[in-house]
């Protein structure tokens, strides 16, 4: 997989600026990590989103590289409730895109004083050094640490918040996988959700829930995700012909945005090329044997379902049945050791 930052655009009243930004090896392991466990898949340690704009103004950042780990308080306030995503995802990954900011007024945090405010106004003028993006606006001594994901220097440029201007954050990601996707129903399985950053559509019907006094109701916020549930061997993409099961059959690790599974083997597989074993065309054609062609990992979608009330939500991870492969054609036989890197495109 490839996590590609396509455009961050910064507009402040009639000023324009296209940059690209630097995606920091923290965002990375995040996709790594959801894959892991299904039990954790609602926790903001494991979220892909980047639904909140962090600012750092005056002073720089020092030392930027792709393995700083930055916080949430390194940055001294968040853009928050003015973010609206857009997703689209396809058969070889998914495209985001996040608007930051309003035309209007906005709220942010200061991590100073621990304060949300709409007042702005001691901003002006400032110079905006650096922009953050990260699935939490919260600090850690509320919610413990939670590493900023991408990050965007901007101290070389002259950008400052103006009183009565526009401003607006774009940022578009492009996340990428070559291997082969199979699902049974792409009506609600597209693609390889796990790579979506706002995982996917509901797939089983979502709950109404309503008030208690039965005059207010909403839709509950469903989302589906994919989870490794196996790995297997196969000469096809729709199925696997040898299924290990991940913490059952075969083990898989995680290190920083790299998972390894370990103690595949792609031997010889018989396959009978006419009805019968015991019939031969002639003396020169029988049935042979040949190597598997792909390793296919099997997704099965989980569903985050609400139930309850509209004032007291309660949301279970549940198995909807539905499953999606993603195949990746083999060249080497014998003991294989599979390894899914994420990486910057």
């Amino acid at each position: 997989m490839k996590i590609r930052n396509d455009l961050i655009s910064i507009k402040i009243g009639k000023k324009h600026y296209d940059f690209q930004n630097l995606i920091l090896d923290e965002y990375l392991k995040v996709f790594a990590k959801f894959q892991l466990d299904e039990n954790d898949i609602r926790s903001i340690y494991v979220d892909k989103g980047l639904s909140y704009l962090l600012i750092k103004f005056d002073t720089p950042i020092e030392n930027l590289n792709n393995e700083s780990i930055l916080k949430n308080e390194d940055f001294d306030v968040a853009v928050i409730f003015d973010c609206m995503a857009n997703q689209e995802v396809t058969e070889t990954g998914a495209v985001i895109q996040y608007t930051y900011g309003s035309s209007g007024d906005f709220f942010v945090r200061n991590y100073e004083t621990n304060e949300t405010t709409s007042d702005i106004s001691e901003y002006y003028g400032k110079k905006i050094t650096a922009l953050g993006f990260n699935s939490t606006f919260w600090s850690g001594t509320i919610v413990g640490e939670v590493p900023v994901k991408a990050v965007l220097d901007t101290s070389n440029y002259n950008i400052y918040l103006q009183e009565n201007q526009d401003f607006i954050v774009t940022r578009k990601d492009i996340i990428t996988t070559d291997a082969l996707f199979y699902s049974k129903d792409k009506s609600k399985v597209p693609g390889p959700i796990h790579l979506a950053p706002l995982n996917g559509k509901a797939v089983l019907k979502p709950n109404i829930l309503t008030t208690e006094d039965g005059i207010y109701s909403r839709t509950g916020e469903d989302r589906s995700y994919g989870m490794i549930y196996s790995v297997g061997l196969s000469s096809y993409v729709e199925r696997i012909d040898k299924e290990y099961i991940i913490g059952q059959d075969i083990e898989i690790t995680q290190n920083g945005a790299e998972l390894t599974i370990e103690g595949l083997n792609n031997v010889l597989s018989e396959i009978v090329r006419h009805p019968s074993k015991n019939i031969y065309p002639s003396t020169n054609l029988y049935p042979t044997k040949s190597n598997y062609k792909y390793l296919v990992i099997k997704y099965k979608v989980w569903q985050d379902v609400a139930s309850g009330s509209y004032e007291e939500p309660v949301y279970t991870i549940t198995d909807t049945g539905y499953y999606y492969h993603q195949a990746i054609p083999l060249d080497k036989f014998g003991d294989l050791e599979l390894k899914i890197k994420y990486e910057r495109g």
